[in-house]
């Protein structure tokens, strides 16, 4: 049995405002989880112990995603306390509000750290709504940190994920890639939630693996479809969630009802989730 990952958006608050943002949900519970520490370790618990059951493996990783999840005051407890009920832990962050206090902190508790980069060129970031105040996060600035993280932690592995939009799909970031020579490139054809508008069309993500496919690392990629009914995600509130025909659809909290029942109310594809986790291990 491979790694199982648990994708936790513990925040949707964000200092970006990407135009095909997948974080965005229905405020049915007015705070959100990560705000309570009480609440963060009841959950982690919970989530950790029925998955070591019904997978049969101690190979768990809790994702921690956002929004920017470094915006979290709670960041550096869902970290560790992840950690030390027993998951190996991983972050998906946009870099820009990494602090040196951070990385001293947490870094030795993470084991994978995933850079959410979908363009190194200024202009491009700022047409996606990956700026703040004007200004984007530079690539020089990513391969320090990069650096900083390695040098902090040799085991750790560097992720890439890649959003293909209808701004960047002409982009080649081959020379980038090549230079950080991550432990894995991800690259995804942007979503539509809860819209039908089209961000990425096929066309458009095949120009943009085309023009990578000569990178040094093989990239893995991910178009719509594969996404549907394959992550086991929980959004801030606590709530399992699954994109179900470009929807999101929610079972009752976590720390409200049984967490099978939660799970099980859930559209959930096995087949694709086994793909990905078991076989592909994410």
């Amino acid at each position: 049995m491979g790694e199982i990952v648990i994708n936790w958006h513990i925040t949707q608050k964000c200092n970006y405002k990407c135009y095909y943002c997948f974080a965005k949900y229905e405020n049915e519970i007015s705070n959100e989880v990560c705000c309570s520490k009480s609440d963060t370790e009841l959950l982690l618990k919970r989530v950790f112990t029925f998955f070591v059951d019904k997978y049969k493996t101690q190979n768990i990783r809790l994702n921690i995603v956002g929004g920017e999840p470094t915006l979290s005051k709670n960041i550096d407890f869902i970290i560790q306390k992840a950690y030390h009920i027993g998951f190996r832990v991983s972050i998906i962050t946009n870099g820009s509000k990494i602090s040196k206090s951070f990385l001293e902190t947490n870094t030795r508790f993470i084991s994978l750290f995933a850079f959410s980069i979908d363009s190194i060129d200024s202009e491009t970031n700022k047409l996606i709504g990956r700026s703040q105040n004007n200004r984007t996060i530079k690539d020089w600035e990513i391969l320090n940190l990069i650096e900083n993280i390695r040098s902090l932690n040799k085991h750790v592995n560097i992720k890439i994920n890649t959003v293909v939009n209808k701004n960047n799909y002409r982009e080649y970031m081959g020379d980038f890639i090549n230079t950080i020579h991550p432990n894995k490139w991800k690259i995804f054809q942007a979503l539509p939630i809860n819209s039908d508008e089209i961000y990425c069309t096929n066309e458009q993500f095949n120009i943009f693996l085309k023009n990578h496919k000569n990178t040094i690392i093989t990239p893995y990629k991910e178009h719509n479809e594969d996404m549907i009914n394959s992550y086991i995600m929980i959004d801030p509130y606590g709530r399992f969630y699954q994109n179900t025909h470009y929807i999101h659809s929610y079972s009752k909290s976590i720390l409200e009802i049984p967490i099978k029942k939660a799970f099980d109310s859930i559209s959930f594809n096995i087949d694709k989730f086994k793909k990905r986790y078991i076989n592909e291990k994410n």
